[in-house]
């Protein structure tokens, strides 16, 4: 589990602390972390962040969330580098192989016409390019999703909007389809805090 420091980005952020109406600091990181040892706080204490008052419990779930979606993300894409360095590497191979054997057919049909003694090299075929499918970006639209949930409303709209524009690419045979059940849950957490959103900006606008 990350610690309050490593959660507020060490000392570069400082925060305000409230508590029953009574305001104190700001502190950075590492001494809100200090007071939550020493319990002179607890989670129930609120912190100034994003332009709102919310309890430190609030704000640790937020942020491990968010770290936890940005650390998934590098994670699938240094998995998304490799797989398509493996598969590059598998092509050449196929290519490699389906060219020497196109070489030896069309020398064997020559050698059976007449027209090529034994022992001739001649040139051989160059194989075509095979099509290049767009990487699937499943863990970056998963990330904006949970961010969007948690922190920034408009974010949900976007992953909705990416995660189902990449699922019919997908579909459609364009974008790698590995990525499909990643994609399709970030499209579905998209999905639900853009409602989630909505229904508590009205209740807002309601009560005012």
């Amino acid at each position: 589990m990350n610690s309050f420091a490593q959660l507020a980005d060490g000392d570069g952020t400082l925060f305000l602390l409230r508590w029953r109406g009574r305001q104190e600091g700001p502190y950075s990181g590492t001494v809100v972390e200090a007071k939550l040892a020493a319990h002179e706080i607890g989670l129930q204490h609120e912190i100034y962040y994003e332009g709102k008052w919310v309890t430190l419990r609030d704000y640790i779930t937020v942020r491990t969330a968010a770290l936890d979606a940005e650390r998934e993300a590098r994670v699938e894409q240094e998995r998304r580098k490799t797989a398509d360095a493996e598969r590059q590497a598998q092509e050449r191979e196929d290519q490699n192989r389906a060219a020497a054997l196109a070489e030896e057919r069309r020398k064997n049909d020559l050698l059976a016409a007449g027209l090529l003694r034994p022992g001739s090299v001649g040139p051989g075929p160059v194989p075509p390019s095979p099509a290049i499918l767009k990487p699937h970006r499943g863990g970056m639209i998963l990330t904006l999703g949970l961010v969007g949930l948690f922190i920034f409303g408009p974010l949900c709209l976007a992953a909705w909007i990416m995660g189902s524009g990449d699922l019919q690419a997908m579909d459609a045979g364009s974008m790698d389809d590995r990525g499909r059940s990643i994609t399709s849950t970030a499209r579905n957490i998209g999905l639900l805090g853009t409602v989630l959103w909505i229904i508590g900006a009205a209740f807002f606008l309601l009560a005012h």
